[in-house]
């Protein structure tokens, strides 16, 4: 008997880059990576797997609607019970299923059980980098798509798939998130006002900088620098 847990890599997402993310997520989500066809029970990373495996049907027959997985016989449909603003799976057990999940994919990684569907453009590598540079060294300035395009030589609407297909996030979302990360730094490092840390960030309005915050840290500047600052002086 075969059994599967079917979901989104997006479930796995972070709006903050590690290698996790773009080693890992993003080329799931372009299809250049994929996972093994299948794990034979004789194989010395079969219990791991079966362990996590159980842990993920574990946390579904845990909820309140267990009686909904009959539908799905032998496969758990993870991305189905993560309902829009209505979880159906509590908070621990969501914990416990994201961190099952990396612990295979870990076992995945270190035994070379994922396969490359293509290899690398180094061409394209290049032309991401180019303008990855530039937004960085740029972001604090109005940045249009028409400047990223001109970049690489590209028409702004072939640019925009281009990026998002190689970074997995748009060129607009991918300026946002970076603005917001040297915001949450600025926070962190030292005491200037609000107002002037979104304008260091490249936002000439205040509304849409604590708009983009909230969206990428869950809270406000403000509130995030005071529990930045209390955890600093509670590990003192």
């Amino acid at each position: 008997m075969e059994y599967a847990v079917v979901f989104q890599p997006e479930l796995l997402c972070s709006p903050f880059y590690d290698t996790v993310q773009t080693q890992l997520v993003q080329p799931l989500q372009n299809g250049h990576l994929i996972f093994p066809r299948s794990i034979s029970a004789n194989h010395p990373v079969f219990p791991i797997i079966k362990e996590q495996f159980q842990n993920i049907t574990n946390a579904f027959y845990r909820c309140s609607f267990s009686e909904q997985l009959e539908e799905f016989h032998d496969s758990l449909h993870i991305n189905l019970f993560r309902a829009s603003g209505n979880a159906i799976v509590g908070l621990a057990d969501q914990l416990l299923i994201k961190a099952s999940l990396l612990k295979i994919f870990a076992e995945f990684s270190s035994r070379q059980f994922f396969s490359q569907t293509e290899k690398s453009d180094d061409r394209r590598v290049e032309t991401i980098k180019t303008t990855i540079t530039y937004i960085r060294d740029h972001y604090q300035e109005k940045i249009y798509i028409r400047d990223l395009a001109s970049l690489i030589g590209l028409n702004e609407q072939y640019f925009c798939r281009f990026f998002k297909k190689a970074i997995g996030m748009s060129p607009i979302e991918y300026l946002n998130e970076y603005r917001i990360r040297q915001a949450v730094r600025l926070l962190k490092d030292n005491s200037l006002p609000v107002t002037e840390i979104c304008l260091d960030c490249g936002y000439n309005n205040m509304g849409n900088f604590l708009r983009e915050f909230r969206k990428y840290t869950g809270t406000t500047p403000l509130q995030y620098r005071k529990h930045s600052q209390g955890t600093e002086n509670s590990s003192l």
